[in-house]
């Protein structure tokens, strides 16, 4: 027994070495998308990041930041790391977890082929995971899902030591470690029935189907009280503390909540004595493990404490209690219904008012307004069809194939759960790891994106049409990954081999499975059109799979044993299932995990700042548009006179209030609206109210307006109260020539280019806080700073400023110039032209793309846009008779920017620099361009051709686009006199004309 554990002790250090020496080869060297640019701003100096927070995460990647050694370009890098060493712990967690368990299935003594039968379980399970899609992308990057996965793997390792010796010091280490994982990510909670299961299976003499209800009914009651009660309630507790002490017996702030806190103390401190002193052991546990688990969650205490040091980066501003509890119940992402509620189509009938909200004054709490829940007139149980977003009810309809103006059934509603949350949003995430995935595109239901595969033809082509002959964008995209299920039947295998052994082991990690997959799909309740795909959200439960995984391994050599012997039994079952999982999965997943050379966030980063002027204001939208640019300015120091203001985060008074302070080199935003104006509660929701205006009304008289405390500027709400309203949809600036001169905003010759007032319309019912923070700074700025807007922003982001807007990058510069009346361009099609090109070809670096030896689909993406811009840019530069400087822009594109299609879309650039080289003659790069579209597009036409029409329906768009292409090739070749491939795109496009024509009508 001793030689077996050291032998197992020993196995596990060397699979954490194996794993972590993966992840370490694979690791982002710097920045990656989404989150991550926030969570390691945040750690570098401790700051205050978006709701709930993860205070444990930042401290631990604070210390790793130290690492660095001052070089700022290295902090990402050792960041990373620390999520490379979490995921090698888990992994050895992992190991010992099935080992334990295996364990279990033999005798005390165990025979050398038993324990090497464990050991092979347990390497085969914890490598399958090792190399599963959804780990794996988390382990390279500073995000939080690798040391919540750590989280999960301890406690549940742990609860098996604790079931092997009952020594209940288990228990307590295991409520510090749930105290603590609230501090990185909440999903840790999920472990907790499980380890109930567990303690009852443990406790209990005789297993009932009543007793089992029981446990599970407890452990539920547990994860809430953890997750509500803890996590909220005792802040709220503290909070009306703090209320009673500063609003009542006039202390300052704080007393109130220190009061509490310590009474707390107290409380739990004399519990644990009364126990000690008679006798009661449950007692005395129960309050060991509370006090554990505050100990842990005690880690907010940063936030707090930084909030109040009032860093760069501090959403929402937890600076007292209330803000705090806000700040935890995650109220800037809105309430989902979950047991019943509204549906996609239906209208408001009432509000019920459910309670005051304070905001922190200068002296004592004041209230801020009320909180309220609407009422709706079409409501179900149960509701999965909730959401009104633009875009979402013509979702759900074309999901459910609804009629325009129907409203979904209960049944319908069930559907949509059962097919679109559980199998679309759950189950292909859950395939995508143990069958096969298509591509990396990320998939909204079509068949060409997203999609789980097996790689066995006759399989997929069911589900996606014919698999034989599939075009390069599938085939060669590095996300396509095909497993053949084998890590699924050798899991499957695993949970009917164990639950023939075990049940209780069985229905342990069955449970462990439900709640940390299935059971987020019920809480969730994910609306459809989300912007990122969502697998890292279920990746305990895909942990849970791989223990089954492992199990299998046991199961393939109890079958082999019919044939062979024993030991040959064991060898061939380890090395079948090394070679048809784990080998397999990483072969299949390393190119498309492989970030190594990848730098592209961290490039787009500089190259946006590096698009706008000195001093530059500029708007962005949340995640990728705002937190890839606070590291490079927070963490490098790229930039930072440019201010980034995140549209998303002005509706929040705190976020204004950082707009007014200097900010590394970017000095205060010229807002003139006094605090008490755009407060907590005031001014939140401003309606449209026509007041008969026919003119546009000037921004700095409707701001006096909107801002006005005078009743007379107000109108009566529904239940009584005044608020401000917008008179008018039609605003307009007026410009002082003058003044952009003086500010460089526009050259002196070009003054006669300035128009004498800046209007646009208002395309909204009404208008919010953030709204009015833009208007301020738009109507006292007075062009002392530049003003940008991002390319990559949502529409409503530009506040219907659009012709207004002049690229010069990868921003939008807000300048006041004549537009002739017969110029119907799009933003995106017009440039500052000579700011724009000084920019591209002097200040921006794109080689980063062709550097990586992987291009994500977001790096794609940006890559893709990089492609158009500079296309414009060539084709304004012809425009006005600089066609040198037009062939330059275009031969940085085809060294620096990757020229493979990876889809369809990718050829509209493609065509477009054609023909853009064509006009200026350089016929050489642009047949080259020319004859890669055509083959690939072929390619793709044809595959697209050889399947049924009711499934081409389907690549309706790629079809359209793709003859489109041909169409516009064929036409430049033919007028460039380009006979020979003209003849051949010509008989192409034909040919694959008629036969959509044909099959499509």
């Amino acid at each position: 027994m001793k030689n077996y554990r050291r032998l197992n002790n020993t196995v596990g250090f060397l699979l954490f070495g194996i794993a972590s020496f993966v992840y370490w080869l694979t690791m982002e060297p710097t920045v990656s998308f989404w989150d991550c640019g926030e969570f390691i701003s945040a750690s570098y100096r401790l700051q205050v990041g978006h709701q709930p927070g993860a205070p444990l995460f930042m401290m631990i990647g604070k210390l790793f930041s130290s690492l660095s050694m001052g070089d700022t370009t290295k902090v990402a890098y050792w960041i990373n790391f620390s999520s490379v060493l979490f995921s090698g712990a888990t992994i050895m967690f992992l190991y010992w977890t099935i080992t334990a368990m295996a364990a279990k299935l033999y005798p005390k003594e165990k025979s050398k082929l038993e324990i090497l039968g464990i050991i092979a379980a347990g390497v085969v399970g914890a490598l399958a995971y090792t190399f599963s899609d959804t780990f794996w992308f988390s382990a390279v990057e500073a995000e939080v899902y690798a040391l919540s996965s750590l989280f999960t793997a301890i406690v549940f390792w742990a609860i098996l030591k604790w079931e092997n010796d009952l020594d209940n010091r288990w228990l307590v280490f295991i409520s510090f470690l749930v105290g603590l994982s609230i501090g990185a990510h909440l999903l840790s909670l999920l472990t907790i029935p499980a380890v109930v299961l567990v303690y009852y299976f443990k406790k209990t003499k005789q297993v009932t189907w009543l007793g089992l209800l029981k446990a599970f009914g407890l452990a539920c009651g547990i994860v809430g009280v953890v997750q509500v009660v803890i996590v909220q309630y005792l802040v709220l507790f503290a909070a009306k503390s703090d209320l009673f002490f500063v609003n009542t017996l006039g202390f300052s702030f704080g007393y109130g909540a220190m009061a509490f806190i310590l009474l707390l103390i107290g409380t739990i401190s004399y519990g644990i004595y009364y126990s000690v002193q008679h006798r009661k052991y449950n007692m005395n546990l129960g309050l060991l493990c509370l006090a554990f688990i505050l100990f842990g969650f005690s880690s907010y205490f940063v936030t707090l404490i930084r909030a109040n040091a009032k860093p760069n980066i501090n959403l929402s501003n937890p600076d007292h209690p209330f803000s705090l509890y806000d700040y935890l119940g995650r109220t800037n992402y809105g309430e989902t219904p979950l047991l019943y509620g509204k549906t996609f189509d239906a209208e408001q009938t009432d509000y019920k008012d459910t309670g005051t909200e304070y905001r922190k004054g200068k002296h004592k709490y004041e209230v801020s307004g009320n909180s309220f829940k609407v009422t709706y007139d079409k409501n179900l149980l149960f509701p999965r069809t909730h959401s009104a977003k633009d875009g979402h009810p013509a979702y759900y309809r074309q999901w459910l194939g609804m009629e325009e103006g129907q409203t979904p059934t209960f049944a319908q509603n069930l559907s949509f759960f059962a097919s679109y949350q559980v199998g679309f949003m759950y189950f292909r995430y859950f395939l995508w790891n143990f069958v096969g995935r298509q591509n990396d595109i990320q998939g909204n239901g079509s068949l060409d994106a997203g999609n789980w595969i097996s790689g066995i033809t006759p399989l997929d082509a069911i589900r996606l049409g014919s698999q034989s002959n599939l075009p390069a964008s599938i085939q060669s995209n590095e996300g396509h990954n095909v497993y053949y299920g084998f890590p699924l039947i050798l899991g499957i295998a695993g949970l009917l081999f164990l639950y023939r052994k075990n049940r209780q082991a069985t229905l342990v990690i069955a449970t462990l499975f439900f709640f940390t997959g299935l059971a987020i799909i019920l809480y969730l309740n994910q609306d459809p059109l989300q912007p990122r795909e969502r697998d890292y959200a279920y990746v305990g439960s895909f942990y849970a799979f791989c223990i089954f995984i492992g199990f299998g391994v046991l199961a393939l050599k109890e079958v082999l044993q019919r044939f062979a012997p024993g030991r040959l039994s064991l060898i061939t079952a380890s090395l079948l299932a090394l070679l048809a999982v784990p080998l397999l999965m990483a072969t299949q997943g390393w190119d498309d995990h492989n970030r190594s050379t990848k730098i592209t966030a961290r490039d787009w980063a500089h190259n946006y700042l590096k698009s706008c002027a000195p001093n530059a204001l500029l708007f962005t939208n949340a995640d990728n548009d705002t937190f890839a640019l606070w590291y490079a300015q927070e963490v490098e120091g790229i930039r930072t006179d440019v201010r980034v203001i995140c549209m998303q985060f002005l509706s929040d008074h705190n976020y204004i209030n950082q707009l007014k302070k200097q900010v590394n080199n970017s000095t205060p935003l010229p807002l003139t609206m006094a605090d008490e104006k755009y407060q907590k509660g005031v001014r939140d929701y401003i309606p449209y109210v026509d007041y008969g205006f026919t003119d546009s009304v000037e921004l700095k008289d409707l701001m006096a307006v909107l801002t006005s405390d005078n009743k007379a500027d107000k109108i009566e709400m529904r239940d009584g109260s005044f608020e401000n309203f917008l008179p008018s949809r039609k605003l307009k600036l007026s410009i002082d020539a003058d003044q952009l001169v003086k500010t460089q905003t526009v050259k002196a010759e070009d003054k006669e280019k300035v128009t004498s007032s800046m209007e646009w319309t208002v395309d909204k019912k009404f208008i919010g806080k953030a709204d009015l923070a833009v208007y301020d700074i738009l109507a006292n700025n007075n062009w002392k700073r530049p003003v940008y807007f991002a390319t990559s922003s949502s529409q409503d982001t530009y506040m219907g400023l659009d012709k207004y807007l002049y690229m010069e990058g990868y921003a939008y510069r807000l300048l006041p110039l004549k537009r002739a009346a017969n110029d119907v361009r799009d933003k995106s099609q017009v440039t500052n032209t000579e700011v724009m090109y000084q920019n591209v070809m002097n200040k921006m670096d794109f080689s980063g793309f062709n550097k990586a030896s992987y291009l994500d689909e977001q790096s794609r993406a940006i890559a893709f846009g990089t492609w158009a811009s500079n296309n414009t840019l060539a084709t304004n530069l012809i425009n006005e008779g600089k066609n040198k400087a037009a062939h330059a822009v275009m031969m940085k594109s085809i060294k620096d920017l990757p020229l493979r299609n990876y889809e369809i879309r990718d050829t509209l650039n493609k065509f477009d620099a054609v023909s853009i080289l064509y006009h200026l003659n350089d016929l050489n790069h642009a047949n080259i361009i020319a004859k890669e579209t055509l083959s690939f597009l072929d390619q793709e036409l044809n595959y697209i051709a050889s399947l049924s029409p009711d499934i081409q329906r389907g690549y309706i768009r790629n079809i359209q686009w793709g003859l489109s292409i041909l169409n516009g090739l064929d036409q430049e070749t033919e007028k460039n006199k380009q006979t020979v491939l003209n003849k051949e795109i010509k008989d192409k496009f034909r040919n694959l004309e008629n036969i959509f024509r044909k099959s499509l009508g």
